[in-house]
């Protein structure tokens, strides 16, 4: 007599079904890690020609002169940033510090800014945009 076999339930999901969520969930993944936007955006001046450059340090002006240095938010405007670059430059042989100043940026804060990176005797870069021409 065998009893225990006809009753028994077998309980088996299908593995297609999982493997189309997880496929899925990386697509999605790969997408929105190609979205994402490290520190701030800002709307950065278009011109025809430029030169590229690298550097450690990045300072970035947003539009509400929201002031950062490598995506931290400094509270104080020109004179912490200075005080604050003091301290990082410090130690890194390379002057150089691009700048990533949205263009809504009114003219005087940008030249504030740059005459403290200048009496400092660092390298300002400003960051742009290429021009599409059409």
């Amino acid at each position: 007599m065998n009893f225990g076999r006809r009753n028994k339930v077998h309980i088996e999901g299908g593995m297609s079904a999982l493997s189309d969520i997880i496929f899925m969930l990386l697509i999605f993944f790969i997408i929105a890690s190609t979205m994402a936007v490290n520190g701030e955006q800002v709307n950065l001046p278009k011109v025809a020609n430029g030169t590229p450059t690298t550097s450690t340090t990045t300072v970035t002006v947003t539009k509400d002169l929201v002031y950062m240095i490598n995506s931290d938010i400094i509270d104080g405007g020109a004179p912490e940033v200075e005080r604050r670059l003091k301290a990082i430059m410090g130690n890194i042989p390379d002057k150089k510090i691009i700048l990533n100043i949205d263009r809504d940026v009114p003219t005087g804060e940008t030249i504030e800014l740059l005459a403290v990176l200048r009496s400092n005797a660092w390298e300002p870069f400003v960051a742009t945009k290429p021009k599409v021409e059409q």
